[in-house]
């Protein structure tokens, strides 16, 4: 079996040993950005940024179900991650990010506990030998699940700081869908690692990309020969790069998104009550429309590129919609009318109506033994359209997420949904939707 997270040796924090640190209070879930300054964040708190961004991560981004699972194996109750805002960043202390990619069904088995903690060991590694000192600041390379979530866990054991914002500002199918590579960031060294073995040996390696394109293959590649199972560290930046009180650097990535994550998750998680999170949302400067509401009757799956693409299908006493997927929801199209309801880069978001349980495309019909946040067929959802932040509607990023619309609706070529040739806005669709 796998080495397990918890028999790592953890270090103390080395991000701002002489900053003492805030901790949430009760009352912080009203501050959109949890204020200023840094703050020590618990396994509860860690849970409610799950939920949260698995809300905020377009059916994609990974399982909650799996995220949860990851939290009670890999943190303990004594355990305190630290975040810090995006004003506070030191100018020359060192930043990277670091994801999880692969097989679900792999990360259900047990296996993928290990394989992020690496990427981080050997980035610093590869600073060590670089004459640079270690990580101070992580960031997360998308809202989801489980992406937002794997920094916290290495900040638990290693004691830096995770940045409260992320490059997507949602997740995304590529690597390529984010701020930093729309800005030209340097993204090498890509560090590609593995799981730990129970010999305590994992296999690495460290390419130079030519672009993120290319480092999305890598990092593929990489994984079809470690267990369907990979890491990656890449973007190693300083502080200064990134610390938003430059203007210029704003532009890089979206800010307070772990925050709001946090406030999100933490109305899901205490209300469990669908119609006052709606009301919880409005409260947000986030422009935000109910696309339907009904049962999961279907969903389908047809891989395409080694990405999972499918089509998920609810329905009501009226009406059928269609949500097509490629890992991260990207096109809502109503099936009765014969009419687009919302496209990427806006999001489409899944709550049950039961509880509010916000849920990914992996969480349905899931397998129930491995899953226990599995969403069966016939669970009641409402599905929430998010309007894209400003700088999500990019032009390069609107025309990554139109090829990626039109890839995945090739695979359905029975449905006959008109592939959109330009990017509608969520605002726009819905004015005439609702008429």
């Amino acid at each position: 079996m796998l080495n397990d997270f918890n028999s790592v040796p953890t270090r103390t924090s080395s991000f701002n040993e002489d900053t003492q640190a805030k901790k949430a209070g009760v009352n912080d879930h009203k501050l959109k950005d949890f204020g200023y300054g840094n703050y020590q964040l618990t396994k509860t708190d860690i849970s409610y940024i799950a939920y949260g961004a698995c809300f905020l991560g377009s059916g994609g981004g990974g399982s909650i179900g799996l995220a949860l699972l990851f939290i009670e194996k890999m943190l303990n109750d004594a355990d305190i991650m630290t975040y810090v805002n995006p004003n506070d960043l030191i100018a020359d202390k060192n930043i990277a990010f670091i994801a999880l990619l692969g097989s679900p069904g792999k990360m259900f088995e047990g296996y993928g506990q290990t394989a992020a903690l690496n990427a981080f060991l050997e980035m610093n590694a590869y600073l060590a030998q670089s004459g640079d000192e270690p990580l101070s600041y992580l960031i997360p390379v998308e809202m989801g699940a489980i992406n937002t979530l794997i920094p916290f866990i290495i900040s638990a054991h290693q004691g830096v700081a995770v940045i409260n914002g992320d490059p997507c500002g949602r997740a995304a199918p590529e690597m390529s869908m984010n701020l930093f590579n729309i800005h030209n960031l340097q993204l090498n060294p890509v560090i590609l690692t593995s799981d730990t073995a129970p010999s305590g040996r994992y296999q690495k390696t460290i390419v130079r990309v030519y672009d993120a394109e290319d480092t999305e293959h890598q990092a593929r590649k990489f994984a079809r020969s470690n267990n369907n199972l990979a890491a990656k560290a890449c973007y190693p930046m300083r502080g200064s790069d990134l610390n938003c009180l430059s203007e210029p650097n704003r532009a890089k990535f979206f800010q307070w998104t772990v925050g709001l994550a946090w406030n999100l998750g933490r109305n899901l998680s205490v209300s469990k009550n669908y119609h006052e999170f709606l009301g919880f949302l409005n409260s947000f400067t986030l422009s935000s429309h109910i696309l339907f509401e009904g049962r999961i009757t279907d969903k389908e799956e047809r891989n395409i590129s080694g990405f999972d693409a499918g089509k998920v299908t609810v329905s009501n006493e009226r009406e059928t919609i269609f949500i097509y997927y490629k890992n991260e929801s990207l096109l809502a199209w109503n099936a009765t009318r014969k009419c687009l309801v919302a496209m990427g880069p806006d999001s489409i978001n899944f709550l049950t109506l039961k509880d509010a349980q916000p849920l990914s495309n992996a969480d349905i019909n899931s397998n129930p033994e491995q899953n226990p946040k599995n969403i069966a067929l016939g669970t009641e959802i409402g599905i929430i359209g998010l309007c894209a932040f400003e700088k999500l509607q990019h032009a390069k990023l609107v025309s990554l997420f139109l090829t990626n619309i039109q890839e995945t609706l090739t695979a359905f070529p029975e449905d006959r949904v008109i592939i959109p040739e330009r990017y509608i806005p969520l605002s726009n669709l819905m004015a005439a939707y609702t008429k």
